[in-house]
């Protein structure tokens, strides 16, 4: 396709207000999350470090820059380990909870937790990557202090800055720390003795992790109540995952937590032991990041490397159903004049309102509207034909033309799009990149048609008008 966008290299003056907002909000969680950010560039080097909670590190931020993560000395993972973790890098793939040990002041050993996200461009290119990362050495030397010595485990609990409890054989509360107590709003008084730890957490009876460990259960049943979990690898038995707690915290708040199984010096089951963590920050503050990384800087839309993975599954979705997929390669007339005439914040300004009125005439769940590049839009239509493909080309036309912007350079002296329209029935020997070429092909033909219109590429145009004959021999 011919971009008709000369491409400024002016930074970009008006900011959409999404991500003003989203940026404002990564900046409240970096001061108040107990997590430390991080960034990466395209070659996996860390760039740079921030948050309040970089203290936490126990090493000068400068021995990292420069330098991947596996280029420092990482202990406490297995070769193999290491190896899956830097083959998701390759991949560019997102990842969480990647914990591994490192040597810190004083070589004394710290325990982190982090994970991250891949960054691309506009143009989809990938960038490098966005992450949080937490000091986990209190949760990890008292889960060890507690493999080490059961006898010891009054003083660990009690005395823990982590939320804790410990329930018996019977399910019952032994153990309510002070930190449980500030996490839950319910004291040690109203709790021990208890055996439904789970009115602390949940509004309707069900089984707290540590409930399950003492059960026995086995992941099958585990997998019933926690969807992803995983074994720990420093104590035997014990499983740790994340949950989100909608009634705690005002809006809610996700904890991680790891339940273990206490036996006596026979082995046998005694009761489990179970270590919270509020991670709501680093939560949202991941979400944020994973939105930044999939959405439009300037329209807050679908970026196109979202496109792309949306696309690629659509096709394969219809293949398997049987169902017709439609896509709009939409581009907005003469908007290099447009910029030159009005200014590049002008220009911003444009394609943020063309976006909203896709976003408003493209509303079924699974439809997609997407920044495609410059002035360039895409529409993904699932099971959808030619016929309504081209009811929803005509809205978008109709709908820009009610904005009535003034473009001294557009036809009839408005802004005004052109449209190439393409539907396909996927077949098992065809790919997604013949339907792109088809309603690329569209769209240089509606441009060259005279623009501010919408055009079907010429196999759908044929098929169309060849069922219409069909039906009208049959009248």
């Amino acid at each position: 396709m011919v971009n008709s966008v000369a491409h400024s290299t002016e930074p970009v003056v008006g900011s959409a207000t999404a991500i003003a907002s989203e940026i404002r909000a990564l900046r409240d969680f970096a001061e108040l999350s107990a997590d430390w950010f991080w960034e990466q560039d395209a070659e996996f080097r860390f760039t740079r470090f921030f948050g309040l909670a970089t203290e936490k590190l126990r090493r000068a931020e400068s021995e990292f820059f420069g330098k991947r993560r596996w280029d420092m000395p990482i202990r406490g993972i297995s070769a193999e380990q290491l190896a899956a973790h830097i083959a998701t890098y390759e991949r560019h793939e997102p990842f969480r909870n990647f914990d591994y040990e490192v040597p810190g002041e004083g070589g004394i050993l710290q325990y982190y937790s982090v994970s991250g996200t891949p960054v691309f461009n506009e143009q989809g290119v990938f960038v490098g990557y966005h992450g949080v990362g937490r000091n986990i050495t209190e949760l990890r030397l008292a889960e060890l202090a507690i493999k080490e010595s059961e006898r010891q485990l009054s003083q660990i609990v009690d005395g823990s800055p982590i939320p804790t409890f410990v329930i018996d054989a019977e399910h019952r509360v032994t153990h309510w720390n002070r930190a449980c107590e500030q996490l839950t709003g319910l004291s040690a008084n109203e709790m021990l003795g208890q055996s439904d730890v789970w009115r602390s957490f949940y509004p309707a009876a069900r089984p707290a992790m540590a409930d399950l460990v003492v059960a026995g259960a086995m992941d099958d049943a585990i997998a019933e109540h926690y969807q992803k979990f995983s074994h720990s690898a420093l104590i035997a038995g014990a499983v740790e995952a994340e949950d989100f707690f909608p009634q705690m915290g005002g809006e809610g708040r996700w904890l991680h937590f790891t339940a273990a199984p206490l036996k006596d010096s026979a082995g046998n089951l005694t009761g489990a032991i179970e270590t919270l963590q509020d991670i709501t920050a680093q939560r949202r503050a991941q979400t944020a990041l994973e939105q930044l990384a999939t959405r439009d800087g300037l329209t807050g839309i679908a970026n196109r490397r979202t496109y792309d993975e949306k696309l690629g599954n659509e096709w394969k979705r219809q293949l398997r159903d049987s169902r017709t997929l439609s896509l709009l390669m939409i581009d907005v007339d003469h908007f290099k004049l447009f910029n030159d005439a009005y200014g590049h914040q002008a220009g911003d300004n444009c394609l943020q309102q063309i976006a909203r009125v896709l976003e408003q005439v493209v509303f079924r769940p699974g439809d997609l509207v997407a920044r495609y590049g410059g002035e360039e839009f895409v529409v993904i239509l699932t099971a959808t034909h030619a016929q309504g493909a081209s009811i929803v080309a005509q809205r978008i036309l109709d709908r820009i033309a009610e904005l009535a912007m003034p473009h001294s350079g557009g036809e009839g002296g408005r802004v005004t799009l052109s449209i190439g329209v393409a539907t396909s029935l996927p077949q098992p020997d065809s790919e997604p990149e013949s339907l792109v070429a088809a309603a690329d092909a569209a769209l240089y033909r509606a441009k060259h048609a005279g623009r501010n219109r919408f055009v079907l590429d010429q196999a759908t145009e044929a098929a169309q008008q060849a069922g219409t004959a069909a039906t009208e021999t049959r009248l």
